[in-house]
This record gives C-alpha cells, sequence and structure tokens, in this order.
C-alpha cells in the first residue's frame, strides 16, 4: 500500500459527464427522474434531508388535528441530524433503543414507548440495509401514528421486491457526501398521502454554482492522493454536530441538473458497494458483522462492523475505516434536553456507538483494496 494513499470513509465520486449535464443543461429534471426510478408518481426536492424531515414533521403537525401528538419517536443510534430536524420542527424527541447484533429495532422498546403521543416513528435503514418493517408498522397502527423510512443512506436498496423509502407512509432521502447519491447537497422525501405534499411550499431554489463548484472540488480531493489533505480542511469533514439552525428551502438548480443525470450511476455504484461488501463477509464472517434480512438488497454506504472499543490506528484510518456516530442520542445532553423522557435508557445503541466500526465500500475500493482492509482489521481486532 502506496503510504501516501488515503482512502475516503464512504462515496464522494460523480462522473465528470454529470457536471458537464449541470452546466450546459437548461431544464431540471431530478424530480421525475428520481420519482422514475423509485416507480412513485411525486415527491419533494429540498436543499437538504434534514429540511426534508422538517417539512414533513411540519406537514403532519399541522394536518394531525390535535395538540396532543407532539413527539417524534427515533432510533436511539442516528444521525444527529435527524434529532435536529425533531427540533426544528416544534416536536419532541423520543427514543427507541436498537439492537446491536443487527441494529434494527429493539421492538420491545418501539412498543413500550410509542403512545397516543406519538405523531409518527421513524425507521432508519442504517448503511442501507433494510431494518423489516411489518412489526414497526403494526405498532404505528395500533397507537395510530404514522411510519416515516428514514432512507438517506438507502437510496436503491430493496426490501422483498420494494424500495427502501416507498414501504412506509412517508420516506425521506439525502443526497449530501457519503450517501448513495452523493451531490454533496440536497434532499428529498416521498408520500402516499398526497395532500401532505401538496401543502408544502418552499421558496423558489437560488441557482447553486457555488454548491456545484464545492461538489466539484470534492470530487478531485476525494481521490485516494489527495483525501488525507481534504481530511485537514474545516469541511467538517468526520463531524458529527447536533444543530437545530440550519436553512430549509428547495433544492438549488444546478444540483437538481447534477441528480439528473447523475441517478443513472447509482445502480452500477450500488452493485461494486454489494460486491465489496461480499468481501468483507467472506473474511470477517467470525469478526461481528451484520446479518442482512431475507429478500434485502442493502446499498452498504459503510460496511458495519461490530468488533471493538478503542482508537481506530491510523494504518487503518488511511485505510478510510472509521466509527460512526460518537454517541447514543441518550449520552448527548445538547440533544438529551429535547427529550420527551429525560429516565430514558438505551443500552443497545451504548454498545452499537461503542463496538461499532465501519469499512469503505466506494468507488475508490478496488477487491484487492478490500481483501487487504479486512485482512488488517481481522489481525487489528483479534479476530478468530
Amino acid at each position: 500500500m502506496n503510504p501516501f494513499f488515503w482512502y475516503p470513509p464512504a462515496e464522494t465520486r460523480i462522473r465528470p459527464s454529470s457536471f458537464m449535464v449541470a452546466l450546459l443543461g437548461k431544464r431540471n429534471r431530478f424530480e421525475k427522474e428520481l420519482c422514475s426510478y423509485l416507480g412513485i408518481e411525486s415527491c419533494v426536492l429540498a436543499n437538504s434531508g434534514r429540511a426534508s424531515i422538517t417539512l414533513l414533521l411540519r406537514a403532519l403537525k399541522a394536518t394531525a388535528g390535535t395538540c396532543y401528538r407532539d413527539e417524534v419517536l427515533i432510533p436511539a443510534y442516528t444521525c444527529y441530524s435527524v434529532a435536529a430536524s425533531v427540533v426544528r420542527s416544534g416536536l419532541k424527541i423520543r427514543v427507541y433503543d436498537i439492537k446491536s447484533d443487527d441494529l434494527g429495532p429493539d421492538i420491545i422498546s418501539v412498543k413500550r414507548e410509542a403512545s397516543k403521543k406519538t405523531l409518527a416513528i421513524v425507521v432508519q435503514h442504517l448503511f442501507g440495509i433494510p431494518s423489516l418493517m411489518e412489526e414497526m408498522k403494526e405498532i404505528a397502527e395500533g397507537v395510530h401514528s404514522t411510519i416515516i423510512e428514514d432512507a438517506a443512506q438507502a437510496l436503491g436498496g430493496i426490501l422483498k421486491g420494494h424500495y427502501l423509502g416507498t414501504i412506509g407512509d412517508f420516506g425521506f432521502f439525502s443526497f449530501g457526501r457519503g450517501k448513495p447519491l452523493p451531490l454533496g447537497y440536497g434532499g428529498a422525501f416521498i408520500a402516499r398521502n398526497k395532500e401532505i405534499l401538496h401543502s408544502i411550499t418552499l421558496p423558489e431554489a437560488e441557482k447553486g454554482y457555488e454548491r456545484l463548484l464545492t461538489s466539484l472540488a470534492i470530487q478531485f480531493l476525494s481521490y485516494k492522493r489527495f483525501y488525507g489533505i481534504m481530511e485537514t480542511l474545516p469541511l467538517g469533514l468526520g463531524k458529527t454536530i447536533f444543530s437545530p439552525d440550519f436553512n430549509i428551502s428547495s433544492m438549488p438548480q444546478m444540483i437538481d441538473r447534477l441528480g439528473s443525470n447523475a441517478i443513472h450511476e447509482l445502480n452500477q455504484s450500488n452493485m461494486h458497494k454489494r460486491i465489496i461488501s461480499d468481501i468483507y463477509s467472506k473474511i470477517l464472517h467470525d469478526c461481528g458483522t451484520v446479518p442482512i434480512p431475507d429478500g434485502a438488497y442493502p446499498t452498504y454506504t459503510r460496511f458495519p462492523l461490530m468488533v471493538g472499543t478503542g482508537v481506530i490506528p491510523n494504518n487503518l484510518r488511511k485505510l478510510g475505516v472509521r466509527r460512526m456516530y460518537p454517541n447514543a442520542l441518550v449520552n448527548e445532553p445538547d440533544i438529551r434536553q429535547f427529550f420527551a423522557d429525560q429516565t430514558t435508557i438505551t443500552p443497545g445503541a451504548a454498545l452499537v456507538a461503542e463496538r461499532l466500526i465501519t469499512l469503505p465500500t466506494h468507488s475508490g475500493i478496488s477487491e484487492d483494496v478490500a481483501e487487504e482492509i479486512a485482512c488488517k482489521v481481522k489481525d487489528t481486532f483479534k479476530c478468530k
């Protein structure tokens, strides 16, 4: 391994031709292309995934017809932006635990926390690995709530013949760095209830040339020869921040155009990630791998491994090995202050935060590099 190579932990790359289309094109077609891909009739494009969640929650709150449904039930181990979106929408956070073996919902915990106060239950497909939906939908129906699929990391993933994000009542996607479609900016949400979609209005989109140029610069800096430099820049790489004060607007026109062409790269990109993940699974099968449900085709934005605690050594960091979110939400005081219940404990989520590491699956990882990463992880964490 070249000592000067430094691999990103997740996907950032888009073909140059997609940027050319964005700069030279005249029409915004991403909404149509995304709906066609997912097999749905309509969706709403926003400037970020967290803006998408906030818009959706506000619309649900406005149509709930009651003031006592003011809680959103979310996983105790999730992106801090999900919690920030709940706060931004003026609602309270309630969390349910997750299982450390498969990263899915702890059904007992979900049943305990769901109530007549629950406006919506968020089910995440972490790393694009599908969470089973049937029991979660039954719980939501039992308290007359709705299911929102967090498919931020799961665009193109499939469970039993259905695209992730289209199985619940609502679904949202993110197009930021490291996502299946890494436009660098933007988000979208879909709804079975067309009235919800039609009730949402957004300000006219900005042109977004600066956003497009930033995304283009990241393409260059994400090459293995330069990524080590990019991590030293103040871009917030590798940082998980809770900040409810974020802008909400429609998707910039240049990002819209970028997405309309880049979405055609998605299936090939997801297939590559599954091939790399298969290599990890074979070499690390006894090292804390996460089982995949029957009938599931994950997107694997990263390959998760419940393998051990401690600081990841630099030789693995250069290969793109990282941890994920630093803490369970209950262990973040800035977030916990917005909890509906201050006594909540989530041991499963705490264990995941402590032991989970992630391996890169993106287009810059060849099969040979994947084998090298897996062998070094196995040796470092003393797997059998």
